[in-house]
């Protein structure tokens, strides 16, 4: 996974500098959040998808969410029109999306994540909190919680009833995230990143050590890029819909919603679409747009690649 999360840093200078222009009003040590939905494995759709969408945070829980449950009360899936209101957010001067289309014919990149490559990276992530937990003044008790679940992720690897495609959904889902997490972290200096999830089997599984797993990628990387301010910061907030017991996040997720649908839906390189409503906010979210990016992920037993799409219109 190291070496995706490096792939992606090396192939995305248009996507840094957008991102960076689109925030550059904004000062460092901020707080952000960054909101997540994926679409995988529908075999109605023709794309596995990825999305998360970044925002300063510019106001409260509540303002936010009555806005959202206004202006979009229901999931794309549920409705028939996409919402005006909601479409506008994702084009305000606050935020800034990424989605990931994987390519549906490479199984979530079955050939780059292989079994044995899943065991070793649990396991060189073991060795690694070993190597920390010996440091002084640091939480071993959450090293030791995360050391537990990737023994647990490694065990399972070697079942015959190992589920690998959810797997490999959890180690893409924390890089991906991890990309992003490196990517705010150099342009604003996050005071703190809050990423607050759709709720599904990727982050109940393994103890939540999905959340961990992009923790830990961001941690080593921001390691290796040297001269660290303050090890304190960002400081990260984890969440899905009742992880709490009560917080359901619904208007939170209902903004990566829309591009995860969105991105599943597109049938490359036609450029067809199965509902109008796609359409609308292909049109209006997508084409000519600098802060809502669609990063193609293609990959076969010879190599991955990664490449942004662009669209550009009239």
């Amino acid at each position: 996974m190291f070496d995706l999360l490096q792939l992606l840093n090396d192939n995305s200078p248009s996507l840094t500098t957008d991102m960076k222009t689109w925030f550059k009003q904004f000062t460092p040590d901020a707080p952000w959040n960054i909101y997540s939905d994926y679409c995988v494995g529908n075999p109605d759709k023709a794309n596995d998808s990825f999305s998360f969408v970044i925002t300063l945070k510019h106001d409260t829980d509540k303002n936010f969410s009555d806005y959202i449950s206004k202006v979009a009360p229901k999931d794309l899936k549920k409705t028939r029109q996409a919402s005006e209101g909601l479409i506008s957010y994702l084009n305000c001067p606050v935020a800034f999306s990424v989605s990931f289309i994987v390519e549906r014919e490479s199984k979530l990149l079955r050939d780059f994540i292989t079994d044995d490559n899943i065991y070793g990276f649990c396991t060189g992530l073991r060795e690694l909190i070993a190597m920390w937990s010996s440091e002084p003044g640091v939480d071993k008790e959450y090293w030791q919680r995360i050391d537990k679940a990737l023994g647990e992720f490694a065990f399972d690897v070697k079942r015959k009833k190992f589920n690998a495609k959810l797997a490999r959904q959890v180690l893409l889902t924390s890089t991906f995230a991890a990309f992003l997490f490196l990517t705010l972290y150099k342009l604003k200096e996050p005071a703190y990143l809050r990423w607050v999830t759709d709720r599904d089997a990727t982050f109940e599984k393994y103890n939540e050590v999905a959340f961990d797993i992009a923790f830990i990628l961001f941690l080593v990387q921001r390691y290796q890029l040297g001269s660290i301010k303050d090890i304190n910061k960002p400081q990260f907030i984890f969440a899905y819909p009742y992880m709490d017991g009560e917080t359901d996040y619904a208007e939170h997720v209902r903004l990566p919603d829309y591009l995860a649908g969105l991105c599943a839906d597109i049938k490359l390189p036609s450029m067809e679409f199965t509902h109008t409503k796609f359409e609308k906010i292909f049109g209006d979210a997508i084409i000519n747009s600098t802060n809502n990016v669609i990063l193609e992920i293609l990959g076969s037993a010879e190599k991955v690649t990664a490449r942004r799409l662009t669209f550009r219109g009239g």
